[in-house]
């Protein structure tokens, strides 16, 4: 198809929107949680007021906490920085996320590259466990939608190797130079973006190597820079010793005792999920490897049973007689049906998308691109705890795959099925954005009123102060309730008064 060399008015109008949607939605959000945290030095316990004051808390935190300096560099260093700085950069970057996926899926008619950008954001908006916290929150954005902005940045060449897709690709020189820097930031920036990341690397480059029967040298050795940041994460001395000095939390001595604990406590029921699933992956591969289409919708048909059937066994009990408004905030803020949802759908498009005989190279990249959203979450078998906003890989990867599929299937069927799947998506868009904005205002008023009691404690001579919690309803919203007593000491420290509590969670 002949490309169109015009701008894309509604593709601008569009990012437009989705910067102007969550520049409100930062300006309505105010510190919480390791906000406040991060506003001190490791080091001095005090508050950081310079730039200078970042580096020693950061060698710090990377002794006792974990290996993540990039992004809590940009998280303290937003901290000392008026808040409205952070508003409009982060809104920026969002903008600037949406914008570079879409390079990834644009197929060159005006029409359907404005549909796909708007069935990228739709599906990321209803999908996206903890919205608000990957988007709009401070620390969590510069640790989850930023990881997702420099990985999509570094794999783009890989991409457009296999593809041979128009992606940002680096020339000579200094942008190469610069391109090695950040696949170093982007294997080093987070854990679990950072492995979904090297698998869809890896994948794309043996790809290549296997089609041209060459390997690409440049991008090898890019390749290996980034595996050099992962392994500076993962080998810090937080995760090598033990976060906050107890070796029996090293990464490394638990990850076993993890993996046996799980294996001892799946049910019956999951083993026999699991053992289907295993069956029909592996049908599938050896059907594709063989060039064989007989009985794939079937194969598919499977995995996506296996999906249904987990998602209504494990339906959330609160959903069963809600009222219709309060099932889809409870259907859409759920972690395990979002993610639910988000594979049924890969699996139904990629069955469809193979069926149909789509380009094999559309679906080797959808393959990939789904075994590094489930790499993504593999890797929680080494972490702690598993939060909503962790998923976002999961989701971004699962997501940029369904809107390839989809923009393939436009290219058989015609523009039929991308205007169909983007008229339910307005629909669901049209249900929940107003839902979502007056979640997100609410909340502010709740979060402005404490803030103002906070600030004015101390010349009303209140040092202990005691708060209402804040209670926010959709995953829209960066606020959570929940393990607020965790944060009490830094918020009182901040806000220059003896103790803090908030009533719900006070022991």
């Amino acid at each position: 198809m002949r490309r169109s060399t015009k701008p894309n008015n509604a593709v601008a109008v569009m990012l437009l929107g989705i910067f102007a949607l969550l520049l409100l939605f930062n300006f309505l959000t105010g510190l919480l949680a390791d906000d406040y945290i991060f506003s001190f030095s490791y080091v001095t316990f005090k508050r950081n007021f310079h730039i200078r004051d970042i580096f020693p808390s950061l060698l710090v935190m990377r002794q006792q906490f974990n290996g993540r300096v990039f992004a809590h560099f940009f998280a303290q260093l937003f901290l000392i920085l008026p808040k409205p700085v952070f508003n409009f950069v982060n809104a920026g970057n969002a903008a600037f996320l949406f914008w570079l996926l879409h390079r990834y899926v644009r197929r060159g008619d005006k029409t359907r590259d404005a549909l796909l950008l708007f069935t990228l954001f739709a599906l990321i908006w209803l999908l996206l466990p903890a919205f608000g916290q990957v988007f709009v929150w401070l620390t969590g954005s510069c640790n989850y939608s930023w990881t997702m902005t420099v990985s999509f940045l570094f794999l783009a060449p890989f991409f457009s190797l296999y593809t041979g897709r128009r992606v940002p690709v680096p020339e000579k020189g200094w942008t190469k130079a610069l391109y090695l820097l950040l696949g170093f930031l982007a294997g080093a920036w987070s854990e679990n973006g950072g492995l979904a990341l090297l698998c869809a690397c890896f994948c794309f480059l043996c790809l290549s190597w296997l089609r041209d029967k060459k390997p690409d040298r440049f991008l090898t050795a890019a390749f290996l820079v980034s595996c050099c940041g992962f392994l500076f994460l993962m080998l810090s001395p937080s995760e090598l010793g033990g976060r906050r000095g107890d070796p029996g939390e090293s990464t490394f001595a638990k990850a076993l005792y993890k993996v046996l604990a799980l294996l001892r406590g799946l049910p019956p029921f999951a083993w026999l999920l699991l053992g289907v699933l295993a069956l029909a992956l592996a049908a599938a591969v050896v059907l594709f490897i063989r060039r064989r289409d007989l009985r794939v919708r079937m194969v598919t048909g499977l995995l996506c049973a296996w999906a249904g059937v987990f998602l209504v066994h494990f339906l959330p009990e609160e959903l069963r007689g809600a009222s219709f408004l309060d099932g889809v905030r409870i259907l859409l803020s759920d972690t395990k049906e979002n993610m639910l949802l988000s594979l049924t759908l890969y699996l139904i498009l990629l069955d469809l998308a193979w069926a149909r005989k789509a380009d094999r190279r559309i679906l080797l990249t959808a393959l990939v691109l789904g075994l590094s959203a489930l790499a993504s979450v593999l890797v929680f078998i080494f972490a702690l705890y598993f939060p909503a906003r962790s998923a976002c890989p999961f989701t971004f990867y699962t997501v940029l795959a369904d809107v390839l599929l989809l923009g393939e299937l436009t290219e058989k069927r015609g523009l039929r099925p991308l205007h169909l799947s983007a008229g339910v998506l307005a629909l669901l868009l049209a249900l929940t954005l107003p839902l979502a904005t007056a979640d997100v205002v609410r909340t502010h008023g709740q979060a402005k009123a404490r803030e103002e009691r906070l600030l004015t404690a101390g010349d009303r001579g209140e040092m202990d102060v005691l708060a209402e919690p804040i209670t926010p309803t959709l995953k829209h919203n960066a606020y959570w309730p929940g393990d607020q007593s965790y944060f009490d000491q830094d918020i009182a420290n901040y806000y220059y008064i003896h103790s803090f509590a908030v009533t719900e969670y006070r022991d």
